[in-house]
């Protein structure tokens, strides 16, 4: 099915859609939802799902967009329009998780990655254009000089990009920032996206410090050399994997720095209360993007039950529900005449699927094992209890993409044939296993549909619920060796609108979000190859 638990849809924003950079104004509801675009918001699962945004009684001045409002001179990459707003006010967001961390190398989930793409961090070098566009210039002056050969790229850092700190942005930052993403130490789900860079493995695998491949010239000229032309680097430099790090902030903040960050983007953070599970952001007054952001401020809060949520947007106590609406909501609001008409469907390419470790299940070190697995499970029953807000799809890749066509006959449903295959690699009886799950809608539902499932061709599963920052944490660990995963629920947010997002971070051997250890020669070569392929019908062809 289509979705992820990471980053969040290629060309949008950010999750939640709670403010791309400073694009909330005092609104009815209905010209909040024209304003934002609803960037990047969704449902807590699935292909498409609703986010629920109104608008705080607290800022000053009203009309929707397109009226009379501040004009931004500058064009700003992401969701527009961008002009029209008016200043003042706050925004409050409600989350079911605790954000993971703030650290821009290491947040996943979606609290803490609407913070880090829309808030304290915009874009890096770049940022994607639109609200399904390609990357263009944001702290970078102007496009990259490429080298003839496509492996050197040349930027002009801006002049005019401080740090929260007061301190201007210089090209040492952003190497800073790279080197640490990539060091092991961090743990960063993002390492594989900056891969292509030279001297990027020698610091994944702890041999080196300093990245080989990057030049600083002086405050202002960054040079990038690549192991070979790769059409996702540009698409890396607009996630927040890349920003810019200010190391004498790191330093100082030490384990704080996940709290508090010392950011570049539209909104400050100046306060981070895990007792109260809130968190304020304030305007930054000398954000680069002149006239933005229009609100004042920004709050969180997190551990608010799904219900809860809905109860307190109905009686305006919050704005937005950063995680959309769970799917077994769907219903009841779409029923509802006041939550109606602030539901906003989007699409979010994506993937749910199980992860299955063969270094603590030996079962699933055959080929045999893991083809049964999946003719066991009904992927059409399964779509059903996400009460439609995913859609049954059978390829690795979302459906959505500009450079994937599914060309192959995907896998359905056959028992009989997966009792045939468990019985070729010496399974007759079948096997035991303990599914982890993520203690949230719809995971426990999936997984009790598979429990069934697999039961049915002999399959033994023992379900084990967990939060889901617990089970990021135990993917974490199964890099390191820890074998307490056995299978586990996974979801997939794509970063980028290509293929490759999911090739390069989930499949291929050693990437940084391969917690299962997959390893194949084929599919190493085959993802080479597609990096440095630019035509869109060449690269479908190695992908699917």
């Amino acid at each position: 099915m289509t979705q992820r638990k990471r980053p969040r849809p290629a060309g949008q924003a950010g999750p939640g859609g709670a403010i791309p950079p400073g694009r909330a104004a005092a609104l009815d509801r209905r010209g909040f939802l024209r304003l934002t675009g609803a960037a990047g918001a969704v449902g807590a699962v699935g292909g498409a799902g609703p986010l629920l945004a109104a608008c705080s009684a607290t800022p000053a001045g009203t009309g929707p967009a397109g009226q009379a409002g501040i004009r931004i001179k500058e064009h700003v990459p992401g969701p527009q329009p961008v002009s029209g707003g008016r200043r003042g006010g706050t925004v409050k967001v409600a989350w079911v998780d605790p954000p993971d961390s703030f650290d821009p190398a290491v947040g996943e989930n979606l609290t803490a990655w609407d913070c880090l793409t829309e808030l304290v961090y915009f874009g890096s070098l770049m940022a994607y254009d639109g609200q399904f566009g390609g990357p263009v210039p944001n702290l970078a002056a102007s496009p990259p000089v490429v080298s003839q050969d496509g492996k050197t790229l040349t930027f002009t850092i801006r002049p005019d990009v401080k740090f929260h700190n007061g301190r201007k942005i210089v090209a040492a930052d952003f190497k800073y920032g790279w080197e640490r993403t990539l060091d092991p130490k961090t743990q960063s789900w993002g390492a594989s996206y900056l891969a292509s860079i030279v001297g990027a493995s020698a610091v994944t695998s702890g041999k080196a410090k300093l990245l080989e491949g990057v030049e600083v010239k002086g405050d202002s000229t960054l040079i990038v050399h690549l192991t070979a032309p790769d059409f996702t680097i540009l698409n890396a430099f607009t996630q927040p994997i890349a920003a810019p790090m200010p190391r004498e902030e790191v330093d100082r903040l030490g384990k704080a720095w996940g709290q508090t960050p010392v950011g570049y983007g539209p909104f400050k953070i100046t306060s981070y209360d895990s007792a109260a599970q809130t968190a304020v952001f304030e305007r930054n007054p000398d954000y680069f993007y002149a006239g933005l952001p229009y609100l004042d401020s920004v709050e969180y809060r997190w551990g608010v039950d799904p219900q809860i949520e809905l109860l307190q947007l109905e009686h305006g106590d919050i704005d937005i529900i950063g995680d959309g609406i769970p799917p077994s909501s769907a219903g009841q609001v779409l029923a509802s005449p006041t939550l109606k008409s602030l539901a906003h469907p989007k699409a979010s390419p994506g993937n749910i699927y199980l992860t299955m470790y063969p270094s603590a299940v030996p079962a699933f070190a055959s080929q045999a094992v893991r083809q049964a697995m999946n003719w066991a499970i009904d992927k059409v029953a399964l779509g059903k209890v996400t009460y439609g807000t995913s859609t049954p799809w059978g390829a690795p890749f979302p459906s959505q993409l500009s450079d994937f066509t599914r060309t192959f006959q995907p896998y359905g449903y056959d028992p009989q044939r997966a009792r045939q295959l468990l019985a070729q690699a010496g399974y007759k009886n079948g096997f035991s296993v303990t599914l982890t799950v993520a203690a949230a809608p719809p995971f426990t539902a999936i997984a009790q549909v598979v429990q069934q499932q697999l039961a049915a061709v002999g399959v033994h599963v023992t379900l084990n619920q967990v939060d889901s920052n617990a089970l990021s944490s135990l993917e974490y660990a199964e890099q390191r060796g820890s074998k307490k995963l056995q299978m586990s629920t996974d979801i997939w947010y794509m970063v980028q609108p290509t293929a490759a997002d999911e090739v390069d971070a989930l499949y291929t051997t050693k990437a940084s979000s391969n917690y299962c250890g997959y390893s194949n020669p084929v599919v190493d070569r085959l993802a080479r190859q597609a990096a440095a392929e630019f035509d869109p019908v060449a690269r479908n062809k190695l992908y699917a």
